[in-house]
């Protein structure tokens, strides 16, 4: 039976340095579209297995950043067919048989971070990337309080939309009991809050001059990606990942603009991004913004897009480059404080984006280790048939992210101003840097490749993509935050 594809979503999302784009035609509707042109073909291919490979060779030919650059697309998509087999280690784990051409295909291409997941194993893998988990609990946050000698817990942080904000706890109750146990350190409140969906935990506060008992019944909610504490009067805001859906309705933008809006009023902050391993590039570039003000630039992407060219009556798409750049359109909720940056080999991808473009724009001090260098981003790109088939998933390398000044520090990593391994060492380095307020940033970016992005060996992997003065690209639009 003939296999019809669908062009489904064909990027949903760009991950880490680089723009959201799509496979689009010009609006001239005596040309064909993409779609018109290339799809087609499947028409004419039966079996469902090898219209995937054909669907994800299109898809590399037009939109993977080196493959023409380093000639690594064989000029037929049949090259590949009959090809893969379970002895390749490296498709172990996302792709099952039937799918073992298309993963060899994959596989053939040296940037390490253009994979392909099957249809058993995409939408896993596509939720991961878009959402943070679910667990069930509370949603509460409390702190330790140390005053007079007596140690107490006050309640810090209530998750929008958590079972204790429905509950009624609020943030500044004191914690008195838990299920009748009295108890004042924060790891013994996270234990007494576990259990399972529908159980009742019961917690007594003092709320200014009254007792309350507060009835939580445990749910699911998602996890949040931005926290608050303080060290030593400092606030500190940890961002674990910059993710659409989370536990705000707004991602991890919504719940950054929360945790600034609530220490309005701090003349200095510690913004934590230790192992913080990236995301969307929508919710980097907005958390960004709001450190800037207006008309700083925040990054600039070099990009592939699908370009049609007509000859001889032919239409054709073929791979081009561009560029985008991302500007904060208004002065940002935080830019008047001093910030310190804890970032360390973890800190990658959207993690970067944030450090590269505040602290070229503020100055701003980074404590830590080199970063990971990853200024590259992937497209999202799903295929499936069309009568309610699972759909295959790719993340295909597409762009390439530069500074205001058009450095990267892509497989090169930013250094920190103070080199400190050790993480309370770090925390104690920003505190005091964060209270002297005083200090600008002096380090940049390393000067060594690391050779954390291609399967080749160091001199192979010298040949990158083209440099700016050879690309020559258009600034085609500037994309305002």
């Amino acid at each position: 039976m003939k296999c019809f594809y669908l062009l489904v979503a064909l990027v949903v999302a760009l991950l880490f340095s680089a723009c959201t784009q799509t496979a689009s035609s010009d609006d001239d509707s005596s040309s064909k579209t993409l779609t018109e042109i290339y799809f087609p073909k499947l028409d004419g291919i039966t079996d469902g297995y090898e219209a995937e490979l054909y669907f994800n060779y299109v898809m590399i030919d037009l939109y993977y950043l080196y493959g023409h650059s380093r000639n690594e697309i064989a000029d037929d998509y049949k090259v590949y067919l009959g090809k893969g087999t379970d002895a390749d280690e490296r498709g172990k784990g996302y792709c099952t048989a039937p799918y073992y051409d298309v993963c060899y295909m994959y596989n053939q291409l040296k940037d390490p971070f253009t994979r392909y997941f099957d249809p058993y194993v995409a939408q896993r893998v596509l939720t991961n990337f878009q959402e943070t988990q679910t667990i069930v609990g509370i949603g509460a946050e409390v702190e330790e309080i140390l005053k007079d000698s007596v140690q107490y817990l006050q309640v810090s942080n209530i998750y929008p939309e958590s079972p204790s904000e429905k509950a009624g706890l609020r943030e500044g109750d004191i914690i008195l009991q838990v299920d009748g146990v009295h108890i004042s350190s924060q790891s013994n409140f996270e234990t007494m809050c576990t259990g399972n969906k529908g159980d009742v935990i019961k917690i007594v506060v003092e709320r200014g001059t009254d007792t309350i008992v507060v009835a939580n019944i445990l749910d699911e909610y998602r996890t949040p990606t931005v926290r608050i504490h303080y060290e030593d009067s400092i606030p500190v805001i940890q961002i674990t990942e910059f993710t659409g859906t989370t536990i705000s309705e707004g991602g991890s933008y919504a719940e950054f603009v929360a945790a600034l809006q609530k220490t309005e009023g701090a003349k200095s902050t510690i913004i934590d991004l230790r192992k913080n391993p990236g995301g969307s590039t929508d919710q980097c570039n907005s958390i960004s913004s709001e450190f800037l003000s207006a008309g700083d630039t925040i990054i600039s992407d070099i990009y592939t897009k699908s370009v049609r060219e007509t000859s001889g009556g032919n239409d054709r798409y073929v791979q081009a480059f561009d560029t985008v750049t991302y500007t904060a359109t208004r002065d940002g909720l935080g830019k008047d404080r001093y910030y310190v940056f804890l970032a360390d080999t973890g800190s990658a991808s959207c993690a970067e984006v944030v450090l590269s473009a505040v602290t070229v724009n503020k100055k701003s001090p980074v404590v830590g280790m080199l970063t990971y260098g990853k200024g590259i981003g992937q497209n999202y790109i799903v295929s499936g048939f069309t009568k309610n088939d699972p759909q295959g998933l790719a993340l295909i390398t597409a762009a390439e992210g530069y500074d205001k000044n058009w450095e990267s520090y892509h497989d090169l990593g930013i250094v920190p101003d103070y080199e400190i391994d050790d993480p309370d060492e770090q925390m104690a380095k920003a505190v005091e840097l964060a209270k002297k307020a005083s200090e600008k940033r002096t380090a940049g970016y390393g000067t060594k490749r690391l050779y954390h992005f291609s399967k080749m060996g160091p001199q192979e992997q010298e040949n990158r993509i083209p440099t700016l003065k050879d690309l020559k690209p258009r600034f085609s639009e500037a994309k305002l935050f």
